[in-house]
């Protein structure tokens, strides 16, 4: 065994004295090529090496790159879509939505930026699938969290809406549906039903429907199925009240004219001063058998607001179109507040019988078709000078 160890290790010494002995019998160009061959293989491996780091860095870099732009996406669409919209409306979750299906709602009606990250967010967070069907009160200038929150906090029962005055149906219509109250087309439709119609209006002297009997005012609606109806019987019973608090000395014949006086007045006034003058130049112009030639009743007829009328617009043949029709129009064209009622109840007693509007919201007022005339001129001058 000895023998075999001593052995081996001559065999050994031997060949590494055979190799330095060949290594010292190299030529110098040999040896400076075999030199440059090595260096050459070093600065391959030293570069390879340096790519790979660099590569791994890089790779690094577009991670954290990626890392941040996703949280920093994923942050910005929790904030609210709207920041400085903090007006409350009414959305409803229906029976069986999924959460996907809440997203997209939500998305669709600006309450939220992103609807994947919203489902993500509430995704993580078991507790936030609490969701159940019915009523909830948010706003566009809410946060996914306070949306989710206020989700899982219950439906609501009741909502406070004010209603502003000088609407009409078809206006207010819009309103509330624009704050998730209401169905559009199923207000439309109980605004049209009959059997509602005959139950609030009864047989009251020319009263044919309900435009300028819903009273503007601040409300209290309970969040159900029946909410359309119930708004309807609120506005109207609400406007005869306020009617025979302040009104009892006016005629149930006389009513209806009243009412598409203040209407009229309604749309046309701006300033609370103006509207008794209005009034009055409105009532001067029947007893005298003029037309009414109110703008108001023409955009009206178009079932639009221009903020110039054309001549083509006072020809559009329609009832309610003062310029074409002598008297009054069939009926209300927007639902009047007090201010207007009383105005047109109370009106001052002048001469006038022609009015212009300024560009401040301001009338100037007119007694003859000259002055009228030359009133439009000045101010029309005035418009153009931007004075």
């Amino acid at each position: 065994m000895i023998l075999e160890k001593l052995k081996n290790s001559l065999c050994f010494t031997a060949i590494c004295y055979a190799r330095n002995y060949q290594k010292m019998q190299m030529e110098p160009q040999q040896m400076m090529i075999m030199k440059k061959y090595i260096d050459n293989k070093k600065n391959v491996f030293l570069a390879f090496n340096r790519k790979l780091h660099t590569r791994i860095g890089m790779g690094i870099l577009v991670f954290l790159i990626l890392v941040v732009f996703l949280f920093g996406f994923y942050g910005w669409n929790l904030t609210p879509s709207d920041f400085g919209n903090k007006d409350l409306h009414v959305y409803k979750v229906v029976y069986g939505s999924s959460l996907r299906d809440i997203g997209q709602s939500l998305a669709k009606n600006h309450f939220i930026r992103n609807k994947l990250v919203f489902e993500i967010y509430v995704r993580l967070n078991p507790r936030n699938r609490m969701t159940k069907a019915g009523y909830y009160r948010i706003s566009p200038g809410m946060s996914v969290p306070d949306i989710v929150r206020e989700l899982r906090r219950g439906t609501a029962q009741s909502v406070r809406v004010t209603i502003p005055e000088g609407l009409d149906n078809l206006e207010m219509v819009d309103l509330l549906a624009r704050k998730g109250l209401v169905n559009r087309t199923s207000l439309l439709n109980q605004l049209h039903d009959q059997n509602l119609l005959s139950n609030l209006i009864g047989h009251e002297e020319g009263i044919s429907g309900t435009e300028g009997y819903l009273f503007p005012d601040t409300y209290n609606f309970e969040l159900n199925s029946t909410v359309e109806k119930q708004i309807i019987q609120k506005m109207f019973l609400r406007f005869q009240e306020v009617f025979q608090k302040n009104f009892s000395q006016v005629s149930p014949d006389k009513r209806r004219e009243i009412v598409i006086i203040a209407s009229l007045v309604e749309k046309e006034a701006k300033k609370p001063e103006e509207r008794p003058i209005i009034a009055g130049i409105f009532y001067n112009r029947l007893k005298l058998g003029y037309p009414l030639q109110s703008c108001a009743t023409v955009e009206y007829s178009l079932g639009k607001h221009k903020e110039r009328l054309y001549y083509k617009d006072l020809q559009v043949n329609s009832p309610y179109n003062t310029y074409l029709h002598q008297g009054l129009p069939p009926g209300p064209i927007a639902n009047p507040g007090l201010a207007s009622l009383k105005a047109a109840v109370f009106p001052a007693q002048v001469n006038y019988l022609y009015f212009v509007a300024r560009p401040n919201g301001t009338h100037a007022f007119s007694t003859t078709y000259q002055q009228h005339l030359n009133a439009q001129r000045r101010i029309e001058k005035m418009s153009k000078q931007g004075t």
